[in-house]
């Protein structure tokens, strides 16, 4: 059993289409990069997975149970964490707060554990450790939202448009970690991602978005290889 099936979802925001008829499993330990432009759908996707946004048609199962209906809350709980576009870390908390707001789904004991492994991650969140998060540079702050994300040791992450205004040398820091984590902890993670090249090279598999639908998947070295991926996404 997939750990993530996702089944011709159509997501609407009143009479606006988000997405319409997406599908695709995810195994555990898998990796996926969901690519397309501003609007294509990525982001209704990972609302709907967490019960953020509402999906009239199709259907989310997560190891078998049906999530229609779940709140967010419950939703993490059972393992998914979210690392939303725009970081939208709390600004006037510290680092470490931060960080602690995302163990709330664990026992409090594992919070300071937890906050360990994230700062081994993240090296430069351990020497901010107590400055307000609006104090960190943009790629920290990615960092941070990231790193909060991970506090509740989710199974499955939905990182949102992480290489977001970054500069790529930060992009590509922030590839190594999400890769290293995986191997680490077996993390399965679904990239949302305009920066197509990036996405592909970090994550193992690719559904490509245009208008709300799935219109090229495949593994990401054949897709990188694809004539049509490389004229639309990769400006080759």
């Amino acid at each position: 059993m997939p750990l993530l099936q996702v089944t011709d979802l159509q997501v609407r925001y009143g009479r606006i289409l988000g997405t319409n008829g997406i599908s695709f499993s995810l195994e555990a330990g898998e990796s996926l990069a969901l690519v397309g432009s501003n609007g294509a759908g990525k982001s209704s996707t990972l609302k709907a997975i967490l019960g953020m946004a509402e999906w009239p048609q199709g259907q989310i199962l997560l190891d078998g149970q049906d999530l229609r209906g779940s709140k967010t809350s419950d939703i993490v709980r059972q393992g998914v964490g979210f690392s939303p576009e725009g970081r939208r870390v709390f600004p006037m908390m510290s680092v470490a707060d931060n960080l602690r707001a995302g163990a709330f789904t664990r026992p409090r004991e594992e919070a300071a554990e937890r906050m360990e492994a994230m700062f081994a991650y993240f090296p430069r969140l351990r020497e901010r450790a107590g400055q307000r998060a609006s104090s960190l540079s943009g790629g920290e702050q990615q960092m941070l939202a990231i790193g909060r994300a991970l506090m509740s040791r989710p199974r499955l992450l939905l990182l949102d448009e992480p290489s977001l205004g970054l500069a790529p040398i930060i992009v590509e820091r922030i590839g190594e970690i999400i890769e290293e984590v995986q191997r680490r902890e077996g993390l399965t993670f679904i990239l949302a991602e305009q920066n197509a090249n990036w996405a592909m090279r970090v994550a193992k598999r690719a559904v490509i978005l245009e208008l709300g639908r799935s219109t090229i998947a495949g593994d990401c070295a054949t897709l990188l290889d694809d004539p049509r991926v490389q004229n639309a996404y990769l400006g080759l």
